[in-house]
């Protein structure tokens, strides 16, 4: 699920700066943070909201992991992109701040947008939520690792959350470990079932790319803070047919509308 990008235009005017910048705090769109100068440890965390920090404006970032946060000094000057939208949208910043669960970081100055030509990938939204099923895979009650369900739930109960899509894959999202206890070791294409927004279900092939088991750690009121586990898989389609291509780039087009 590579990326590739072309042409780049830079936003410099402080409303426009502003107005994009509230509107991925209201989103709470996620993000990938690097030093700005060596960029070899990546830390994933989201926008959380618009502030004050010693009387300039300010935005606090949140749901970072306790490893991730640790990596991180006040006064480190960072590269932030922001996943999820039609362009890659990057800019650079200062930490301020550590707080428990995230950091403070001053307002960019300007921000780059760069067009993505394929395989760009858009972050499903929660009135166009998608979701996947496997024919390996099928939750039990009697499961630890599986999420509390009801037996009038039905065939949902086996259903897995899509965080995001291209045309190439999506990565999944569960907050029980259930399902990716099951594709461990799991190297060869299976059948699943996509599931999307008013449509009718989609019989594709996948293979799994990559797992990833993430920690955040988040701020209550208080200053009480509690922790919640997230699994994250890559699912790459595999020989994907025209009427499946036609209706995956459809819904992708219904999530960039959702966005704009």
């Amino acid at each position: 699920m590579t990326e590739e990008a072309s042409s780049s235009s830079k936003i410099s005017n402080p409303d426009s700066v502003a107005r994009l910048v509230a509107k991925m705090c209201d989103g709470n769109m996620q993000i990938l943070l690097r030093h700005r100068d060596s960029g070899n440890v990546t830390i994933r965390g989201a926008f959380h909201k618009l502030g004050k920090f010693r009387q300039s404006s300010a935005i606090l970032f949140h749901k970072m992991s306790e490893a991730g946060l640790g990596k991180i000094d006040v006064g480190m000057p960072i590269k932030i992109e922001v996943l999820g939208m039609s362009s890659q949208l990057t800019f650079h910043t200062l930490v301020v701040e550590k707080t428990g669960a995230g950091i403070i970081c001053a307002m960019p100055r300007s921000l780059l947008s760069t067009e993505r030509r394929t395989n760009a990938r858009f972050r499903a939204t929660p009135d166009l939520t998608a979701f996947m099923s496997f024919s390996f895979w099928k939750a039990h009650q009697q499961d630890p690792a599986v999420q509390p369900f009801f037996a009038s739930y039905g065939g949902i109960a086996h259903w897995i959350s899509v965080a995001d899509i291209s045309a190439g894959g999506v990565c999944l999202l569960t907050r029980f470990p259930a399902f990716q206890n099951a594709t461990e070791g799991m190297s060869e294409s299976f059948d699943c079932t996509m599931h999307l927004p008013m449509a009718a279900p989609l019989k594709i092939s996948g293979v799994i790319r990559w797992r990833r088991k993430i920690k955040n750690r988040v701020e209550m009121d208080g200053g009480a803070e509690r922790f919640q586990l997230e699994y994250r898989l890559g699912l790459e389609f595999v020989d994907l047919g025209e009427e499946e291509q036609t209706k995956i780039r459809q819904y992708m087009r219904q999530l960039t509308v959702a966005e704009a």
